[in-house]
């Protein structure tokens, strides 16, 4: 199965040469120092043979300059799933689409398997990850977990605890309906109280206080606009971050809010971006298609 746009092309990967070009991929996106750390095209092999879901996209002379990969799982104590394991795309091929449009293929392959959940990681001050995930694929995360790699897993991770959220993306539900059929970028109209008390502009703005006991029906909780800028220019302010957002998701999470969207506002030094939290009532599990 292929899927074709104007730029590249996205297909299912079938042959051990594709798998070792994902490998290579991804180390170079990660910035993997060691040529044998990364994907092991055995397991891409059986993975596609058993259910998985192997994907790449192609520019137009053939070469690889994106991947998706993920395997077949259970939800504990709940429906079978696609565990999506990592996805990448080159540097230079960033902001134009290929992610979005790997998620969407793989969403194709997961329903026509019958399934419907699709699950992974992210790092939380990753805006540009965020974005994607609740933003344009309607995805939700009730999850944080805390370093789960250490602080040395590849260039772009050095330095801080690789924390994660879990992302659920629950496929046959109206909100990722309505996000498939119409890629919602506009910003959130309900007023969300916000967790944090964050001063200073640009790579400089800092959290100096934190509020635990907030019963609002939106809550903000905002991050930084480029965490691998701010590490490489201010490694301090990177980690109380780290440590600040932490803290804020596992407060939320416990008093059963969850992360349903994420907000962009203003631009260059008074940019800000924000999760968005509300709690699960019924109506919203209804409308997101939760299961479980």
């Amino acid at each position: 199965m292929t899927n074709q746009t104007d730029t590249f092309t996205i297909r299912d990967l079938t042959t051990y040469d594709e798998f070792l070009q994902v490998r290579r991929v991804q180390q170079a996106i990660w910035g993997f120092d060691d040529p044998s750390t990364g994907l092991y095209p055995p397991v891409l092999f059986t993975a596609s043979k058993n259910g998985g879901v192997v994907l790449g996209a192609f520019d137009s002379e053939g070469r690889m300059i994106g991947y998706i990969f993920g395997f077949l799982g259970r939800e504990p104590g709940g429906p079978l799933k696609l565990c999506s394991q990592t996805m990448g795309v080159l540097r230079e091929w960033r902001g134009r689409g290929v992610a979005t449009a790997l998620k969407w293929a793989q969403r194709d392959r997961a329903l026509a398997a019958g399934l419907s959940l699709i699950t992974w990681t992210f790092d939380p001050l990753e805006s540009p990850n965020a974005r994607l995930n609740m933003r344009k694929l309607g995805a939700v995360s009730r999850r944080y977990w805390r370093n789960i790699y250490g602080e040395h897993f590849g260039a772009i991770n050095e330095g801080l605890p690789t924390d994660r959220l879990l992302v659920e993306w629950w496929i046959r539900g109206r909100r990722v309906e309505e996000k498939a059929k119409v890629e919602a970028e506009a910003k959130t109209e309900v007023e969300a109280e916000a967790v944090f008390e964050v001063d200073g502009w640009g790579m400089s703005r800092r959290v100096t206080a934190f509020h635990p006991d907030l019963h609002a029906p939106r809550l903000s909780l905002e991050v930084p606009t480029d965490i691998q800028q701010l590490k490489r220019t201010d490694m301090p302010l990177a980690r109380d971050w780290r440590s600040r957002v932490r803290e804020a998701f596992e407060t939320y999470f416990d008093h059963g809010y969850i992360v349903i969207d994420f907000v962009t506002e203003g631009q260059g030094e008074t940019r800000r971006n924000a999760y968005t939290l509300s709690p699960l009532t019924d109506d919203l599990r209804d409308w997101i298609g939760m299961e479980s």
